[in-house]
């Protein structure tokens, strides 16, 4: 057995080894840390209280770009609102489905921009129960090219997936996370040595997380 420390501030980078190391069999993650990341609003968004085409539709502000957990994306656009002295709307975290609740039971039309409700995933006009169906990431999947994918699979499709944590923390807070007593060891498909390995961290489309430059830690079991 070997124990392997990979630290990187590149998410997906591949790593060379200095000297070969032989080959493995099976792999398990013990631990990694990392700043945290969320989802990203990359531009200022704005909503209109009133009809938008009408002398009665007033801009209300700007909620400014930035990374948003869950809480703070709801308690943002609460705050849209609120700020503008309009207090028959509100925002509520739906948790057993992990969604933002949006209640508008005043008598005014409220309308966001199309970035915004893009970002969102609903339509620009809201109604008096909205519920967004963008959901912020709350799983880290780690991968490693190293895992056969012939032996291992996720929901039912071949995948290089080592292991798979729970976020939790807040935004850029640096975490540690150690694998459960459920996480178990993965087939490997190696040649007789080797000198290098790919290890990311993805969201549940399997794109990449940008952690921003901010180190990445993976402590590793090589059988």
């Amino acid at each position: 057995m070997v124990v392997l420390t990979i630290v990187t501030e590149k998410n997906g980078e591949t790593i060379f080894f200095d000297k070969s190391i032989p080959q493995v069999n099976f792999m398990k993650l013990i631990s990694c840390s990392l700043f945290n990341s969320w989802d990203t609003l990359k531009k200022e968004v704005s909503a209109t209280l009133g009809e938008k085409n009408s002398p009665q539709g007033v801009s209300i502000g700007k909620i400014p770009l930035g990374h948003y957990d869950l809480e703070s994306l709801a308690n943002e656009i609460g705050r849209l609102f609120n700020n503008s002295g309009y207090n028959e709307f509100k925002t509520e975290i739906n948790k057993p489905h992990g969604q933002i609740m949006i209640k508008n039971w005043g008598g005014k039309q409220i309308e966001l921009d199309n970035d915004f409700a893009n970002f969102l995933g609903i339509r620009q006009i809201l109604q008096r129960k909205t519920f967004v169906k963008r959901l912020i990431s709350s799983t880290y999947f780690i991968h490693c090219e190293l895992i056969d994918k012939t032996q291992n699979l996720f929901n039912r499709r071949k995948s290089d997936l080592l292991a798979v944590v729970d976020v939790k923390g807040k935004p850029y807070e640096k975490i540690t996370y150690h694998s459960s007593p459920q996480q178990v060891l993965r087939n490997c498909s190696t040649d007789q040595s080797i000198n290098s390995i790919t290890i990311s961290v993805k969201d549940e489309n399997g794109e990449l997380f940008d952690f921003k430059g901010f180190p990445l830690c993976f402590e590793l079991e090589l059988n």
